[in-house]
């Protein structure tokens, strides 16, 4: 798990080491201009020394320096434990079983216990009760992963008069008061979506396209974001045109049934489908799966989605996949990181975004193995 850290926040130092720099040449010369001070760096690319210094903090903090394998919890003496409680809804999907268990790595090690009730029913209203019992059992951090962010607004009141911080994950949440939190994980949704419409975009150039659009769960706000995003970028392309939108719930059967559907109903128009955009990888490989049960060529329909998880590097690899955009679940580290600055009296990020990497046949081989 160690090595699964460097590589990710490796990526993060390599992104924030491409930002384009501020120095110019002197006008009328042909000299560079002299290099920035430290001082002048600091204040001109802040940013970047933040995301530095944080992963820096991540790298010394989050490893497990007692030499004790991932995961197994310390023995006890050192103190006592700080209480995480978990709440989400979520949980029969690769990507969300890997969130639950980057929590676990994270969290134990460092000092941290982790509370999380595996969901009985799938509604707000189980969630709400889930909360309420966290807050019974006294925790001393709360992160949500929210199903309905404004269902959820009494039990976050009852958090805040309880003294416990709440980091809330994975969630747009302008429609909620910033004081029932005190910071939020999110990926960058809308910007997603953007890049799956380009690598389609650079796929087809002048060509037309008929795209099949997959969707994730129909209340998800990420999948919501999803869409935006690349239905925005597919203005700047007329050529490019979604003919169908079908559900696949973030599920690879129930996207396989989607996809089916389609193909289905494009036989009947005589239309001819060139690309799937799908709001998961999930989603894209039961889109795949119904593609070659149909008999047609694997890569004849290019597909695009958004995780990077493992299955989806091998299609890409094998010809049968366009492209996926990285959305990494380890984000239990984050989480660690920030309860351990606010154990400090250190104030939280308000807003942490977590960085992407687009995935191709250029770069899927050396992806592949951090793959989840």
């Amino acid at each position: 798990m160690g090595q699964r850290i460097r590589n990710v926040l490796a990526r993060v130092l390599a992104r924030a080491a491409q930002a384009p720099s501020d120095r110019e040449s002197r006008p009328g010369s042909g000299e560079p201009a002299q290099a920035e001070t430290a001082a002048g760096l600091l204040r001109t690319h802040w940013c970047l020394a933040v995301i530095a210094f944080l992963c820096v903090l991540l790298v010394f903090t989050l490893c497990d320096t007692s030499g004790q394998p991932a995961g197994q919890e310390p023995e006890a003496g050192g103190g006592s434990r700080i209480l995480v409680g978990f709440s989400q809804l979520e949980t029969d999907n690769p990507w969300r079983a890997a969130q639950i268990n980057s929590f676990r790595e994270a969290l134990l090690p460092n000092g941290m216990d982790f509370i999380y009730h595996e969901p009985e029913e799938y509604t707000a209203q189980w969630q709400l009760e889930d909360i309420r019992s966290l807050i019974r059992e006294k925790v001393d951090y709360l992160v949500i992963v929210p199903a309905d962010l404004m269902a959820l607004a009494p039990v976050l009141e009852d958090a805040k008069e309880a003294g416990i911080p709440v980091i809330l994950i994975d969630q747009s949440a302008e429609t909620i008061d910033q004081s029932y939190y005190v910071s939020r994980i999110s990926a960058d949704y809308l910007k997603e979506g953007q890049i799956c419409a380009t690598l389609l975009a650079q796929r087809f150039g002048d060509s037309p396209c008929n795209i099949v659009e997959i969707y994730g769960t129909e209340t998800s706000p990420g999948a919501q974001a999803r869409s935006r995003g690349f239905h925005q970028a597919l203005a700047r392309y007329p050529n490019l045109r979604v003919t169908d939108v079908e559900y696949g719930n973030f599920d690879r059967v129930t996207a396989q049934k989607a996809m089916e559907n389609a193909l289905i109903k494009a036989a009947g128009r005589g239309q001819t489908i060139h690309g799937v955009f799908a709001h998961s990888d999930e989603d894209g490989l039961g889109a795949l799966q119904a593609i070659k049960v149909a008999g047609l060529a694997p890569g004849q329909i290019a597909i695009v989605s958004i995780n990077g998880i493992q299955d989806v590097c091998k299609a890409i690899i094998a010809g049968e996949y366009l492209g996926t955009v990285e959305s990494n679940p380890r984000w239990g580290f984050l989480v660690a990181f920030l309860i351990q600055q606010m154990e400090r009296g250190v104030r939280p990020f308000p807003r942490v975004m977590i960085p992407y990497q687009i995935i191709t046949l250029e770069n899927a081989a050396d992806y592949a193995p951090t793959a989840y």
